[in-house]
């Protein structure tokens, strides 16, 4: 799964996928989309999706001036053959059309000036439709295709992936570890998963090198290396672990929670999106790394001593605005998408348009790539700020500002939200509750938190449920608790109320309401009640100006 092909992008490369519905999800393209232009944003690159649902390589070639030529490419990829087999036994008919259709694409593109990448057609998942097993759609009628693709591609000396060989073999080592695995849910279109082993593919197939970095952190020296451009600032280390600011010359890539699961079986990480992270003389038994909001699971020593890949943590502030990317890019491309489709071609896929429309849209697309800079290149883009917390401590790390994810949780119960099921709330927290087992111990979602509450109670309606933590903290302090709830809340700490807002309908945003608290020293108890009236139910709760770290634990 190695290429040793010249990268072929240039400077302001204008790039259009061009094929089928596949094409048309805009997955494979959005991420390499959103590789790309994390990776080298030097090359302004723009990007254009021409995929039509149940399209053929003969449909293409007719829609080829108005949907891709009239762009002005300068790189297109081609990836067809999925509906052009016609999920039946292959036929002389079949395949010649599709290599008629497939030459004729070619052809023209090249006589533009256009470079060109192709695609064979992916895979069909037979264990979803056995349909397809009848006819060895896999076997014969797709790979008759792929064969003729990597045969045109030899021929005119052009770069080609051949997806349908690499999605094979994936998805058969995926099975063979888990038999329920999959990666094209209705046998045809791929889902995240497979569209990221597309993605590999067609990175490879772009000449694309690996990307692999390293980092090398001595606690107890205060000593760091790095290679490649990288550099750490400010390595600090305390009772809590260690910290440092790592200067990236690049984001991460955010391969998103859909697409992770083929991740084992797809070396995509190693070698597209590798930092090797080792930190020496640590003396936690197990660490995880954090940001203000979120925790990652924990690390054995040995592991982090030997080496693991960061970007395989997305608990750092980096993963953070490379996800803002994916998100950016994703929302993008629907914008030049729509035009195209929905008013320049009013959905109908016929001879007409209105070109005036769509010559509006391929000039707001650029300007659109461009937006994505900020992002990029930005203040603060390429700080990627490490917390290395050691978990054989007493409880969770909770530096200034940092939210809690270590929970108790009892509920639901039904409205009305002033009832109080636990006897006394205000009583309850004046001593350390002994929670029993209609107590939940959860650490919460913090990263998407508007909905964590329902990951455990389910979807829930009228109701309220309590969260119960316990504060240990070094000194007397003062402190802001800092509450993000959907909907309304109230807070009880060490026996006294100090927040009520339960009436209130709201979707929760960070630090809605901001209580002034007086922790005492050692141990803090902190209730809270939220309310759920419908839809969404969640919470992130959080401690400002404290003068020393605290740590947050389940009773």
């Amino acid at each position: 799964m190695t290429t040793d092909r010249p990268f072929l992008l240039r400077e302001r490369d204008r790039i259009v996928f061009l094929g089928d519905s596949i094409t048309e999800q805009q997955l494979y393209t959005n991420q390499v989309e959103t590789y790309l232009a994390a990776r080298y944003p030097e090359l302004a690159l723009t990007f254009f999706n021409a995929g039509w649902g149940g399209d053929t390589a003969p449909g293409g070639a007719q829609r080829l001036e108005r949907d891709v030529l009239s762009l002005k490419p300068t790189v297109v990829t081609i990836c067809y053959g999925m509906n052009d087999g016609r999920y039946v036994e292959p036929t002389d008919e079949i395949r010649e059309t599709y290599v008629k259709g497939m030459r004729e694409l070619v052809a023209r593109l090249g006589a533009a000036g256009v470079r060109v990448v192709l695609l064979t057609p992916g895979m069909v998942d037979e264990s979803v439709n056995p349909a397809l097993v009848t006819v060895a759609y896999n076997r014969r009628g797709l790979r008759v295709l792929a064969d003729e693709v990597l045969k045109l591609a030899a021929s005119e000396k052009l770069p080609v992936c051949d997806l349908q060989a690499l999605m094979l073999e994936v998805n058969a080592r995926a099975k063979a570890a888990d038999p329920k695995f999959c990666m094209v849910p209705d046998s045809v279109h791929p889902d995240p998963a497979g569209h990221l082993v597309m993605t590999f593919g067609l990175l490879q197939a772009l000449g694309v090198p690996p990307r692999r970095q390293e980092i090398d952190v001595d606690i107890p020296a205060r000593r760091a290396t790095a290679s490649d451009g990288l550099a750490i600032r400010r390595l600090r280390v305390n009772a809590h672990g260690a910290g440092f600011d790592l200067l990236l010359n690049r984001l991460p890539f955010f391969v998103e929670p859909l697409a992770r699961k083929v991740l084992p079986f797809l070396p995509f990480q190693e070698t597209f999106n590798q930092l090797t992270l080792r930190l020496h003389g640590l003396q936690s038994a197990r660490v995880s790394f954090r940001n203000a909001i979120a925790r990652g699971p924990s690390l054995a020593r040995e592991a982090l001593e030997q080496g693991i890949n960061l970007f395989d943590q997305y608990a750092i502030e980096a993963q953070q605005r490379a996800e803002q990317v994916h998100r950016y890019t994703q929302e993008k491309d629907q914008v030049y998408f729509k035009i195209w489709r929905n008013l320049a071609l009013n959905g109908v896929n016929g001879p007409g348009h209105n070109a005036r429309v769509l010559a509006a849209g391929a000039k707001a697309s650029p300007l659109l790539d461009r937006g994505r800079d900020t992002l990029l290149k930005g203040r603060g883009a390429l700080t990627c700020r490490v917390r290395a917390c050691g978990t054989d401590l007493p409880g969770e790390p909770v530096e200034d500002g940092d939210f809690i994810g270590q929970w108790c949780l009892r509920g639901p119960f039904p409205k009305p939200f002033e009832s109080d099921p636990l006897g006394g709330e205000t009583a309850f927290t004046a001593r350390l509750p002994q929670p029993d087992s209609a107590w939940q111990r959860v650490e919460l979602d913090l990263v998407n938190p508007g909905n964590n509450l329902c990951a455990v109670f389910g979807a829930r309606t009228d109701c309220f449920a309590y969260a119960l933590t316990v504060i240990e903290s070094p000194i007397e302090q003062a402190a802001e608790l800092r509450i993000g709830s959907d909907d309304g809340v109230a807070v009880w700490l060490n026996g006294a109320s100090v927040w009520q807002n339960l009436q209130v309908a709201r979707g929760l945003s960070l630090d809605q309401d901001r209580v002034p608290v007086q922790l005492r020293k050692g141990s803090n108890v902190l209730l809270l009640k939220i309310a759920q009236g419908m839809a969404a139910w969640g919470m992130c709760t959080r401690l400002s100006g404290l003068r020393k770290p605290v740590s947050a634990r389940v009773p």
